[in-house]
């Protein structure tokens, strides 16, 4: 990384630790209840430091509900360092807007604050108001302002005016503004060497060299820069620019390639590759192949991936993708011609080529669909088919969603889409959606339009579909957002996900213990072990073992071993004692598939 990062557990941040808690901290293992009531009492009279010290304990204990009214009355008192840390606790909730109401009480004095608060609204798409805070906290004295304030300069291209700021919070000692430093003087004396590179082309007028001269800004290595310093995605298209006003056609490919990372400019960038492939390179049908197949234009897709085998004489991956979307629609013989067509097989495979094997197992899969009738198109049907086609084209938008439902059934994708799209309702639209991006090959947050109709009508499934897009797209704030709508909605995944979240990543056993009870009312297994095995840590073993039963009862391998410690804790130890046997037997199988991590998770009930 170049930059600092905000991700952090829920807690207090370095500061003035107050005199009670070292006073009493060799107590504290010694008698853990004592020590609480102590410093309740002590919080409850309002003593000096005291609100921190009751809510610094029971964090640490991961009785964060109990803890965060405590941190409100630190904060509230003029401690910066809770009101940070209330940000970061309702931040690992989801709870955005509560978080940067705290941040903002302390804000403007403090630079933890600001730079917290500057991270939210980085991620929220804020660079305005990011910026603003980061120059804030960098005045206030915190060098993690002073470099990220810096990197979001260079991000846009103020290249001066960040080297002299990553310089001076080098110069404090903070080894990520030296790093950053590093990573854009290199940057920068490269994009000077493909200008100068370039420049020389141009003079010669060399479409070739031009070209060649910008082959690094393809490579996969530069990939994070690029995600980095948007700045340099415009210099990327100004250079490529330049190559392809010299001649090359190439070069607008690729000057293509960087416009389409602005979803607003994507029409201008296919005009850009077929005006390539009208200047006779070959390479641009393919481009737009699969451009088409992301964007779900099924048709659209054969056609170009054909061109561009036709004219390159034999395209490997255009073969292979057209093998692909042939499979897809169960268009099996054509798709095994495809994906032989390539020339690799069973036989010539090298099994350390990675796209060698891809191009064997789209063939085992082939044999697989064959072997499995579940998996080809069902005959019933492919009878009913000719009577919802009547009624399609004399009826409306049910008619034509139930004619297009049945040709997805059939496979035959593109003509379903044509009448999905036709029906237009918020059910045909989602309908589409999820053909196109679990079966169909579309990719990435350009479908999340077809999702919106359905989720905004409260559709729960739609709301989380929209959820697992962004996060699969590496969008975790909105990913968060979308689950936790389409867990109010009552989706038990998106609640599952929500409490994985909180647990793992946000150190809050007690939100994700309400998560999980959340989910397991949907009826999935792993949520309900999870909730009943918190319930279980935290003594609550009444609550715990109905929960823990539905999971023994749903074949969970660690349930046996939880449920046992519940009963043991409400005192039925016979039934606990069959609950170890039945966890004991199980046990060696748990050694043999996790290995050490299983003893993690279960003690040996042996």
């Amino acid at each position: 990384m170049v930059e600092h990062s905000s991700q952090e557990g829920p807690r207090a941040a370095p500061g003035e630790t107050p005199a009670t808690v070292d006073q009493v901290a060799a107590d504290q293992e010694a008698d853990p209840a004592a020590e609480a009531a102590r410093l309740r009492a002590a919080a409850a009279a309002g003593q000096p430091g005291a609100y921190r010290a009751y809510a610094e304990l029971l964090t640490g204990r991961g009785r964060l509900d109990e803890a965060l009214p405590w941190w409100a009355r630190a904060a509230d008192a003029g401690d910066a360092d809770a009101s940070r840390t209330l940000a970061i606790c309702h931040k690992d909730r989801g709870e955005f807007a509560e978080a940067e109401r705290w941040y903002r009480t302390a804000a403007d004095r403090d630079g933890g604050c600001a730079f917290g608060l500057a991270r939210l609204l980085q991620e929220a798409g804020d660079a305005a108001g990011a910026e603003k805070w980061y120059e804030r906290g960098a005045a206030l004295g915190s060098v993690e302002c002073k470099t990220n304030g810096a990197v979001m300069l260079a991000a846009r291209g103020a290249w001066d005016t960040a080297l002299e700021r990553l310089a001076e919070a080098s110069a404090e000692g903070d080894e990520t503004a030296a790093r950053a430093r590093r990573v854009i003087q290199d940057m920068l004396r490269d994009l000077a060497r493909w200008r100068e590179a370039l420049a020389r082309a141009e003079a010669e007028g060399d479409p070739e060299e031009a070209y060649e001269a910008l082959r690094e800004l393809l490579d996969p290595d530069r990939k994070a820069m690029f995600e980095r310093y948007p700045r340099m995605v415009a210099e990327a298209e100004a250079l490529y620019a330049g190559a392809a006003a010299v001649g090359s056609a190439k070069a607008l490919v690729d000057q293509a390639l960087f416009i389409a990372r602005d979803p607003s400019r994507w029409d201008e960038a296919r005009a850009l590759v077929e005006r390539a492939h009208g200047l006779g390179y070959d390479g641009a049908a393919y481009v737009l192949g699969v451009w088409a197949e992301e964007n779900g234009e099924l048709r659209t897709a054969e056609e170009w991936y054909r061109t561009a085998d036709e004219a390159d004489d034999g395209h490997i991956w255009a073969r292979f993708n057209l093998g692909v979307l042939c499979v897809r629609q169960r268009r099996l013989d054509e798709a095994e011609r495809w994906l032989r067509a390539t020339g690799v097989d069973e036989e010539s495979r090298d099994p350390f080529d990675e796209g060698e094997e891809r191009i064997i197992t789209a063939l085992e899969s082939i044999a697989a669909i064959r072997a499995d009738p579940e998996r080809m198109p069902p005959a019933e049907w492919a009878e009913r088919l000719p009577g919802l086609r009547a009624r399609a084209e004399e009826g409306g938008p049910d008619d034509w969603y139930a004619y297009a439902d049945a040709l997805m059934r059939l496979y035959r994708l593109p003509e379903a889409a044509e009448w999905y799209r036709k029906a237009g309702t918020p059910r045909a639209l989602l309908a589409l959606g999820r053909m196109l991006y679990e079966g169909g090959g579309a990719k990435g947050v350009r479908m999340v339009p077809y999702y919106e109709p359905a989720a905004a009508e409260g559709d729960a499934g739609a709301a989380y579909d929209i959820g697992r897009i962004h996060d699969e797209a590496g969008d975790r704030r909105t990913a968060q957002i979308w689950f936790r709508r389409a867990a109010d909605l009552g989706h038990g995944r998106a609640a599952w996900w929500l409490g994985w979240t909180s647990e793992e990543r946000g150190g809050d056993p007690q939100h994700a213990e309400r998560w999980y009870v959340r989910a397991a009312r949907s009826g999935l297994v792993p949520p309900a072990f999870l909730a009943g095995r918190s319930m279980v840590r935290r003594g609550a073993c009444a609550e715990a073992e109905p929960l823990l039963r539905i999971a023994c009862e749903g074949d969970h391998e660690e349930a046996p071993y939880w449920l046992a410690q519940a009963l043991r804790g409400l005192g039925r130890t016979e039934e606990a004692q069959r609950w170890l046997r039945v966890a004991a037997e199980t046990y060696p199988d748990l050694l043999r598939r996790y290995g050490d991590m299983a003893r993690l998770a279960v003690p040996d009930p042996r």
